[in-house]
């Protein structure tokens, strides 16, 4: 049993955020906006977020189907923003049936082709463990991030678009210096989790996405020390050590 009047969402205490989940239920607009601004905040979330979760999971198994992709993108945000920030939730036992539920419901909304399909699926990066990827991910047209080399620890940028696909070391006044091509991984050889949000794109007729999971869950190079590393595993690394929390209310 939760106790919510021990817990604070983002703006003070949540002893009402019961009341506002049994409301989500029936679709209403009002109670979906209120728990958005309430559990989740510009990319950070809080202790009566995580405790959402499974009730969350919930609404996503709901007989009212409306309601459970907004269930999904809700509970996948929330997920995201707690790893981001550090948060050991992947360690919490109570949570691991929850998120597996989300996850499934998440690809059975995604099978359906919805008009929020970007959204459902970086929920759904983000119920894998894939949170970085999640708050990056656009529609490969011109996807760049920043990752850490892990041998030299030097900034790395990875290019997935229609400049190219590639590594390099940029410059300030020059721009990319010296691009290194990516290695894409073959469908064959990803890991399980990676494998199914590959075939997830292709069920759904989503190739550019398919084709850029390829490539992010790929190797790259590094400009400076040719050390050649995962894509994914050099972005995932980059969340707020759990010592520096970004959100003041846990």
């Amino acid at each position: 049993m939760i106790d919510w009047a021990r817990l604070h969402d983002v703006y003070g205490p949540a002893h009402d955020v019961p009341a506002l989940l049994q409301a989500a239920e029936t679709g209403a607009d009002d109670a979906w906006a209120e728990l958005w601004t309430r559990l989740w905040h510009q990319g950070t979330t809080c202790d009566a977020g995580i405790a959402a979760i499974p009730p969350l999971a919930s609404l996503a198994r709901h007989a009212n189907r409306a309601v459970r992709p907004r269930a999904v993108e809700l509970a996948g945000a929330i997920y995201g923003a707690g790893l981001r920030e550090g948060r050991p939730l992947n360690e919490k036992e109570e949570l691991r049936r929850p998120v597996t539920i989300l996850s499934a419901s998440a690809d059975e909304c995604l099978s359906g082709n919805p008009a929020d399909y970007g959204a459902l699926f970086r929920a759904k990066l983000a119920l894998d463990g894939f949170p970085m990827l999640s708050d990056l991910l656009d529609d490969f047209l011109d996807f760049c991030c920043d990752v850490p080399c892990p041998r030299c620890s030097d900034k790395v940028s990875i290019v997935i678009g229609d400049y190219g696909c590639y590594s390099s070391i940029r410059d300030w006044d020059l721009g990319d210096v010296h691009p290194i091509p990516l290695r894409p991984a073959s469908p064959d050889d990803l890991g399980h989790v990676q494998r199914h949000l590959h075939h997830a794109a292709v069920r759904d007729a989503r190739p550019r996405l398919a084709w850029g999971l390829t490539h992010v869950f790929g190797d790259a190079t590094c400009g400076t020390c040719d050390a050649a590393f995962s894509v994914i595993s050099a972005l995932e690394t980059e969340r707020t050590p759990l010592d520096e929390p970004t959100d003041k209310t846990r």
